[in-house]
């Protein structure tokens, strides 16, 4: 009796071992089952957005089809009705495109023409070298006229000297003698005289005439021998001014009031 108590418990041993080991496999495989289980349902909305993805660009992908297979059967449509149209143009004798239709083509070959890169980085770098230029030359302009007009004040605060300025005084009238009156009144307002003869044609206004440079000093002549008239020396006065900046030329208006 103690025998079969002894045998029927190490059976039932072995058989709680065997249950245990059986279990601890199906624990282990409900646990692997549970965490894919997991996995999948954590990277289900991954995976729905990735199909939605996918799905859209197909829709749109087949939208951009569409619209280009509609595009051309609009094209082709257009293209068909122009053939027609220019047809019938040539049978009643008018030309194949009106003036409108013309300037059309050209401005939309133009177009076409203008959205070519290498066309664009010519124009840019045009555009870049005509913009340079007007810079630079708005910026030497400004400069020289700051610059001339700072001389000119420079000059024009200088004081000229009438001993400084040799004056030359021509007759260009018949009257006789006339210049060698004037020459008095030249030194006797202080300039230093110069040559003193006559012009080879006659001046109905007096003038006081310079060389280029000597301008200032015409005026200051002008000034104080009231001479309202002020110009550029011409090759006659030149010629027998005997090298004077300056030269006073009696014209008929003062031969009168000699007289």
């Amino acid at each position: 009796m103690l025998h079969t108590i002894e045998r029927i418990g190490s059976l039932a041993g072995l058989a709680s071992f065997l249950g245990l080991a059986i279990f601890a496999l199906l624990s282990f495989a409900h646990g692997r089952d549970i965490r894919r289980l997991r996995e999948w349902a954590g990277s289900a909305p991954e995976r729905e957005r990735e199909r939605m993805e996918a799905t859209q660009n197909i829709a749109a992908q087949r939208a951009e089809e569409l619209r280009e297979l509609e595009e051309a059967r609009t094209a082709e449509h257009e293209a068909v009705e122009q053939r027609q149209l220019r047809r019938q143009r040539r049978e009643e004798g008018l030309p194949e495109q009106t003036r409108g239709e013309r300037l059309q083509e050209r401005f939309s070959g133009f177009g076409e023409s203008l959205s070519r890169p290498a066309l664009l980085i010519v124009l840019f770098v045009v555009f870049v070298l005509v913009a340079g230029g007007v810079v630079y030359a708005v910026a030497n302009s400004g400069g020289g006229s700051s610059k001339g007009a700072h001389q000119a004040s420079k000059q024009a605060a200088k004081k000229v000297k009438p001993e400084e300025i040799e004056v030359a005084v021509l007759n260009g009238t018949s009257v006789t003698g006339l210049a060698a009156s004037w020459g008095g009144k030249i030194e006797n307002k202080g300039f230093e005289l110069g040559a003193v003869t006559n012009t080879n044609s006659t001046f109905e206004s007096s003038v006081v005439m310079f060389e280029p440079g000597a301008k200032s000093e015409a005026k200051e002549v002008a000034k104080r021998m009231s001479i309202p008239k002020v110009e550029p020396m011409t090759a006659e006065v030149r010629e027998v001014s005997n090298k004077a900046k300056v030269s006073v030329v009696v014209g008929e208006d003062n031969a009168a009031a000699e007289g």
